[in-house]
């Protein structure tokens, strides 16, 4: 096998590569793999069936602050806290009774008593009977990702409180507005009838408008029936909830769908209300509200600006706040907002998430430090400018929070680009130390074949037999490693799949073809059932995968009277079930579940990786199938069932989230 560095076609140069002799010496020196693992950033125990510590490294022994001679011999619940010892049991027990690797979190304790959280993901060693003789595990240093965690879920806590405190400031504005004013304002909901979140979309509509006493209604149009209002509107996917020059599509957020409701009543009742009616709207909002004229006077203003501007009422009331900066006084409001004003007095809009106006202490931040902004120009009848209102909402708090969870999460982040680097290093270790292994199986094999095949000479039957015998261990043992590196691979880096249209049959051949000499040399017979025009829509190299490991399957666990029979047919929600059945010695009922768990084998014996099944089981679910198996119990045959989608639009329906 060439591999190149970009995991291309190797070139002539590199498969005439030979590893220089010294280097080849290294990587076959076992001094060389304890050297790794001494050196490795993460901690690394063997233990035994007792559970008494047989082998540490340097690093997880320099983490708990002793010397690792010291911990040889010792039982490995005195470094994990107490809490924390049954948990470690029953992963222990579980992991040697199935022989998996398992992966949990614990407390570990410290010379010094200490507390230390990591995770540990442990394997269990085997011996050469497939005994378990004992553990090794990888400990991870989690303390930065667990103080990252703590962090997140106290500030999504903070920002759960604030966003509630929100909502009910809303809800009671709603019910200000439909006390002190006639409402009128046109709302729409587009839907059509296959329309999945449409339902949702308008109960949480119905829900917003209740604040405003059912004075406030919508209209629901089906875009099918009424085309020319989503032409009109410019809709491009549903659900959208228009409400004035706003558009609100997918299931809205009860606290954006307020804001965008109060947004647009504000304006559209300015030749509705009297001077009066403003004038309470302003007093009673939680939005700091006021209004400055075409001259640059501010005319009228609620009791917040006060906070925003740091001034009282009666200072800065009928100051011509827009002619300051020229006449050189000193500003009542921020020059930045001074900008904003002279826009909106000359017709412009203005609507602004973040603005900062005044210069923060990130531990004791002022209110109205960094404001949510709106300018909005009033015109009379004629259409003439005459007075802008200003809407500034104090989310302060909301922003510095943001941006502390901004860091967590580029933080976290890092952490996760860090684990993803030590998944690739490990994959990396694994594919040198399998392909070293395969090249000498391979070689051994040839020389086999050549000697089963007479070339080397003439040899009696006893000795036949014996070499027969090698030579299957030897391909049980390569199709095992091949296995490890495939799933390390897939675990690792994932699929790049290639999606096609496929028959069904055409794919269940190649498989054979791939396999066709070992089910002729054991002696089996192939049934296909199988509609010529069945399709499904897949990766037609990977499905081959699925086929291939199945029949292999099958043929490892049947014995006399050999047979598989593969079928296939169409089932509910746009899907091809398909069937690989044998005839062997089948499968206990409580272990149809977890064989497809990675290194579980129900016979502990049999020779295989254990992998098979997991590497099925991932390629199956990455197409947005399942896949499981059947059996009456011992001596009475399996059935390993599988379904793939029959088109694109199924696939993007089913396929795992992050798919393409």
């Amino acid at each position: 096998m060439n591999f190149t560095a970009k995991g291309g076609r190797a070139t002539d140069e590199e498969k005439d590569y030979a590893i220089p002799e010294n280097l080849l010496q290294v990587l076959r020196d076992s001094n060389w793999y304890k050297t790794v693992i001494e050196v490795m950033a993460d901690g690394i125990i063997a233990t035994d069936m007792n559970r008494r510590i047989a082998y540490i490294n340097r690093n997880i022994a320099k983490l708990l602050r002793y010397e690792p001679e010291e911990l040889i011999g010792k039982d490995s619940l005195t470094i994990i806290i107490q809490e924390d010892r049954q948990k470690v049991i029953r992963e222990t027990e579980s992991r040697y009774k199935e022989k998996r690797t398992s992966q949990y979190e614990v407390t570990l304790k410290t010379k010094f008593g200490t507390s230390i959280p990591v995770l540990i993901t442990a394997t269990p060693i085997l011996g050469k009977e497939g005994e378990t003789i004992g553990t090794y595990a990888l400990i991870t240093d989690i303390r930065d990702r667990k103080l990252v965690e703590r962090e997140l879920r106290k500030k999504n806590d903070e920002l759960q409180t604030l966003y509630n405190n929100l909502l009910e400031l809303y809800e009671q504005l709603g019910s200000i507005i439909a006390e002190t004013t006639k409402i009128h304002a046109e709302i729409f909901l587009f839907t059509s009838k296959d329309c999945v979140y449409c339902a949702p979309a308008e109960e949480v509509l119905q829900e917003v408008l209740s604040a405003y006493g059912g004075k406030i209604t919508y209209r629901k149009i089906d875009i099918e029936e009424e085309p020319e209002y989503a032409e009109k509107y410019e809709i491009l996917s549903l659900p959208t909830i228009v409400i004035g020059d706003e558009k609100i599509t997918s299931v809205p957020d009860v606290y954006k769908l307020h804001s965008a409701l109060f947004s647009a009543l504000v304006p559209e009742e300015k030749f509705r209300r009297t001077r009066q009616e403003l004038d309470n709207i302003i007093n009673y909002s939680p939005i700091a509200i006021f209004t400055i004229n075409d001259e640059g006077i501010l005319t009228s203003m609620n009791p917040l600006v006060e906070m925003l501007i740091d001034k009282k009422r009666s200072e800065v009331l009928g100051v011509k706040v827009l002619q300051q900066e020229e006449e050189k006084k000193a500003l009542v409001f921020p020059k930045s907002l001074l900008q904003h004003f002279r826009k909106g007095l000359q017709g412009e809009s203005i609507s602004l998430n973040r603005l900062s106006i005044k210069r923060i202490n990130a531990k004791n931040p002022k209110p109205f430090s960094i404001i949510s902004l709106k300018v909005v120009p009033m015109a009379t009848k004629e259409g003439k400018i005459n007075e802008i209102l200003v809407l500034a909402e104090d989310v302060t708090t909301i922003a510095l929070q943001e941006e502390e969870l901004q860091q967590s999460y580029r933080k976290l982040e890092k952490l996760n680009k860090k684990l993803m680097q030590l998944n690739k290093e490990r994959a990396h270790f694994v594919e040198i130390t399998t392909s070293n292994l395969l090249e000498p199986l391979k070689n051994s094999k040839e020389l086999i074949d050549q000697i089963l095949s007479g070339e080397l000479g003439d040899f009696n039957e006893e000795l036949f037999g014996t070499i027969e015998y090698l030579r299957n261990n030897l391909e049980n043992v390569s199709k095992s490693i091949i296995d490890i590196l495939d799933y390390t691979t897939l675990e690792t880096q994932g699929f790049t799949l290639t999606f096609k249209k496929e028959k069904v049959k055409a794919i269940a051949m190649a498989a054979m073809e791939a396999v066709g000499s070992i089910v002729i040399d054991k002696g089996f017979l192939v049934n296909f059932n199988i509609p010529d025009k069945l399709n499904v829509w897949c990766d037609k190299e990977q499905i081959v995968r699925v086929f291939k490991n199945l029949i292999l399957n099958a043929i490892k666990f049947t014995d006399i009277d050999c047979r598989i029979e593969i079928s296939a047919r169409s089932v509910e929600d746009n899907f091809v079930e398909i069937a690989v059945k044998d005839n062997g010695i089948g499968i206990a009922k409580k272990d149809l579940e977890r064989i497809f768990n990675q290194y579980v084998k129900v016979n502990p014996k049999s020779p295989g990786s254990g992998l098979g099944l997991s590497v099925v089981k991932s390629i199956v679910e990455v197409h947005g199938g399942s896949v499981w198996a059947e059996s009456k119990g011992n001596n009475k045959g399996s059935t390993f069932y599988f379904t793939l989608p029959k088109d694109k639009k199924t696939y993007q329906k089913f396929a795992p989230q992050g798919e393409s």
